[in-house]
């Protein structure tokens, strides 16, 4: 993502911050990232959950991808609001569970920790622990950021949607409207 003026930003879940402005780094290679700037969980208005990273160091190319598990790269060129049964994919850095489909897209969920979340995408996906920030896209449009799921304590499958399985993801297009970004 990046604002007006070209910086570049990371989105990942609100809840992944630590209470506190951390210094992200990449996981492979612990390669610092940049900057938490500003995050979210359960506490605002819209309850919501993401964050936001200011990429701050100058040897990381920000890309305007998301990475699948064995190293490609898609390209999003845009962000949009999901609808009801719309195919959708997820990528997440523990799992990637890559079918499904949409089941909601204004649904409130309350997590095991007590917080409640609303107006957010429910999905078919199987996501675990680890996974929150992944994006949930449909070719180059991202939907959605991950923030929880059902049986996240369960492997995944590899590749298809699991009956009894639902994720949720904070709205993009919302998230990019209040921070003022865009994809590019």
């Amino acid at each position: 993502m990046q604002n007006a003026s070209g910086k570049k930003y990371m989105l990942t879940a609100g809840h992944c911050m630590d209470d506190g402005a951390v210094t992200w780094h990449r996981r492979s290679g612990d390669i610092p990232l940049g900057r938490a700037v500003d995050w979210v969980y359960g506490n605002d208005t819209d309850q919501s959950d993401y964050g936001v990273v200011e990429y701050t160091n100058s040897n990381v190319t920000p890309y305007g991808t998301i990475q699948y598990k064995d190293g490609s790269e898609g390209q999003i060129s845009r962000s949009a609001p999901a609808f009801e049964e719309e195919k959708v994919k997820r990528v997440g850095t523990m799992s990637q569970d890559l079918v499904g489909k949409v089941l909601a897209t204004n649904a409130t969920v309350t997590y095991s920790d007590g917080t409640t979340l609303r107006h957010m995408i429910e999905a078919s996906n199987c996501a675990v622990h680890g996974d929150s920030g992944g994006a949930l896209f449909s070719a180059e449009t991202a939907l959605g950021i991950q923030s929880g799921a059902n049986y996240a304590d369960q492997p995944c499958g590899d590749s298809d949607s699991q009956t009894d399985r639902s994720s949720w993801y904070e709205p993009l297009y919302k998230v990019l409207d209040w921070e003022g970004l865009e994809v590019y």
